[in-house]
């Protein structure tokens, strides 16, 4: 394509695009382990603390609160409900943050598969680096498209949001929205006490 070649010329050209494309992933590939490593050292803390859940509210993992939260959100859209009351997390961000890691799975294998493909081509069949291009290609097309459309919509272009969601410089949100935004996390917070410990 066009616009391709001339952001490839940017780059200084092909072979400059290709040394960038592999820092890029070595520095992605080592943040989605590093993150890995930190969540499981934070779990094996909070075990210790016996303040361990893995399906409790403050979990990603999925719950089927988050498929009936789904559920009803969508009977909202067509008018058919009431909006449903989030917790800390939201169906759609649990399904950012796990979709990170199907497809940093799925195009680090393939990215290391056609990387290293001279060292693989002695042992495998030339069709599994077909498979691995597409897969590759497809994934990060998959993954930039969700970013756009999905993350970005949620995150910045929503009208409560608009035109920038400033929590991740701060890393805080203020009470009002948090009451807003996530009801039941903000009653569960105040029905047990533990409003105050999170409040900066």
């Amino acid at each position: 394509s066009l616009w391709a070649v001339k952001v490839v010329t940017l780059f200084g050209g092909p072979e400059n695009a290709a040394i960038i494309h592999r820092i890029a992933a070595v520095i992605f590939l080592t943040a989605i382990v590093g993150h890995v490593v930190a969540l499981f050292y934070k779990l094996l803390i909070r075990r210790q603390e016996g303040r361990f859940e893995w399906f409790g509210p403050d979990s990603l993992l999925p719950r089927w609160q988050d498929l009936k939260d789904m559920i009803g959100q969508f009977r909202w859209f067509f008018g058919k409900g009431q909006p449903p009351r989030f917790d800390r997390w939201t169906y759609w961000e649990k399904f950012d943050y796990w979709a990170v890691y199907w497809g940093a799975f799925v195009i680090g294998i393939s990215g290391l598969m056609l990387w290293f493909s001279e060292f693989l081509g002695r042992y495998l069949p030339g069709w599994v680096f077909n498979v691995a291009t597409v897969a590759h290609g497809v994934e990060a097309f998959l993954s930039v498209t969700t970013l756009f459309v999905v993350h970005f919509f949620n995150n910045h272009f929503r009208p409560g949001k608009f035109p920038l969601d400033i929590v991740m410089f701060v890393g805080s949100w203020s009470v009002a929205e948090l009451k807003e935004e996530r009801p039941e996390a903000y009653d569960r917070l105040v029905n047990t006490g533990t409003l105050e410990q999170h409040l900066v």
